[in-house]
């Protein structure tokens, strides 16, 4: 960022003072925004809950992460995808003018005219970035938003939708991309799905909807879409692309709905001459879980250079045995120095399987994997200040999400409401890799 290194250092200073607050200052600035920006507030969820962390934890990370050099495209980007929530660029000093009173009415005896000049500058530079992203959007003529019509929607055991689109305009994007999802009856509420395969015959698009308990739009997305509604996508994010063309030899590792970017990128790899050799191992808490296993099954009989392993917790079988096999099945391979990886699930799974596979000789360069959020542990209820001190990932601070070498949020434990101007996805914090066992394909 283009920031002064002492206006960096005095509102990192500030920001720190004022932590042990946090849970005060969160609601003095949305009672600020609210009171002076009445008309701000519809872009928010009627029940705020959570959302009161959402826009303030990112904002602290914002901060720290400023004068990383790659925090301008992140933030350009973050504008185009705020498009699709209808703000302007006068939200934007709106928010900054919030944000800049809440820290000063917190920190009484250490603000002075210094710190608030160092705080306009830096958001300044932040919301700079954001209103350019959005800018070239529309210069580019791209949608703030696309419609697009349910096609097909087919629920599995109760816990995923696999649902098919066809958008209004040609929807752009790269297999291994997420696009968020809005519906009819969630107004502003906004969650990011990945596209599951590539745009198939006319434009239409495949979309895997893991079930999250207490979920808004997951529990919409699974019992309350059907043929003909419309949804609305935001554009599509993303940089945990296919290995580059070329790579001879890539093992595909998918966990939960983890399979949904995968099914995209084992789609690209195939449509190359000549493919590589694919391996495929994807994990799912049952055998049941396996909601998309006919495709991967016609995909193995029609390819001859396809593998596949199939993981899941037998009955009867203690969790530490089922993750024992799976580590077994991956230590067992020698030639992980040549192969190249595409890792997706929940957090926990990628961080143990990502060590795993680097302690065997993965080179880092190797893996294109889900961004683990900074924090992985299960956590319960914690304060305000707590959250502040150590929050929960706000992975849409960068909406390409995934980065090379290093998520979707793929079978998320909670979903929070959300939505509205400035939203969190919610990340699945389960250790899949103790409750899978195997089967070959």
């Amino acid at each position: 960022m283009d920031s002064d290194t002492s206006d960096i250092t005095v509102v990192t200073a500030s920001l720190a003072r004022v932590g042990r607050r946090a849970g005060h200052v969160v609601r003095y600035f949305y009672a600020h925004l609210f009171s002076h920006h009445p008309r701000l507030r519809p872009l928010f969820p009627a029940v705020m809950d959570d959302q009161y962390e959402r826009l303030f934890t990112a904002l602290v990370q914002f901060v720290d992460q400023l004068g990383h050099p790659g925090l301008p495209a992140r933030l350009a980007r973050l504008g185009r995808d705020h498009r699709k929530f209808g703000i302007r660029d006068a939200d934007y000093a709106a928010v900054g003018e919030s944000l800049v009173a809440a820290i000063r009415h917190h920190s009484a005896r250490s603000w002075d005219d210094r710190t608030e000049e160092a705080w306009l500058r830096v958001y300044g530079v932040m919301a700079a970035a954001m209103t350019g992203g959005a800018h070239s959007s529309v210069l580019a003529d791209e949608p703030a938003w696309w419609d697009a019509t349910v096609l097909s929607h087919r629920l599995h055991g109760g816990h995923t939708a696999v649902i098919h689109v066809l958008p209004s305009a040609g929807f752009p994007s790269l297999p291994g991309q997420y696009a968020t999802i809005e519906h009819p009856g969630l107004p502003g509420v906004w969650r990011p799905y990945s596209v599951a395969a590539r745009p198939g015959r006319g434009g239409v698009l495949e979309f895997h909807i893991g079930r999250v308990a207490d979920g808004l739009l997951s529990t919409v997305l699974c019992d309350g879409t059907s043929p003909g509604q419309v949804l609305r996508l935001g554009p599509a994010s993303g940089s945990a692309l296919a290995p580059p063309p070329g790579t001879p030899a890539v093992t595909l590792i998918a966990a939960g709905t983890g399979w949904a970017p995968v099914k995209a990128v084992l789609g690209e790899l195939l449509a190359r001459r000549p493919a590589p050799r694919i391996r495929i191992d994807v994990v799912a808490r049952g055998e049941a879980h396996f909601y998309d296993a006919n495709s991967l099954v016609e995909l193995l009989r029609a390819q001859p250079c396809l593998s596949a392993y199939w993981w899941y917790q037998e009955r009867g079988e203690g969790k530490v045995r089922a993750a024992e096999r799976l580590h077994d099945h991956l230590s067992s391979r020698r030639d992980w120095p040549e192969e190249s990886v595409y890792l997706c699930g929940p957090a926990m799974f990628v961080q143990e399987t990502a060590e795993l596979l680097h302690e065997r000789g993965l080179p880092p360069g190797s893996l294109i994997r889900d961004p683990l959020p900074p924090s992985v542990k299960q956590r319960g209820y914690v304060s305000h200040a707590e959250r502040f001190l150590d929050p929960l990932p706000v992975t849409w601070i960068d909406p390409d999400a995934r980065t090379r070498p290093l998520e979707s949020p793929f079978e998320p434990a909670s979903e929070q409401p959300g939505g509205g101007g400035w939203f969190e996805p919610e990340h699945d914090q389960h250790k899949a890799t103790r409750r899978n066992s195997s089967r070959s394909a």
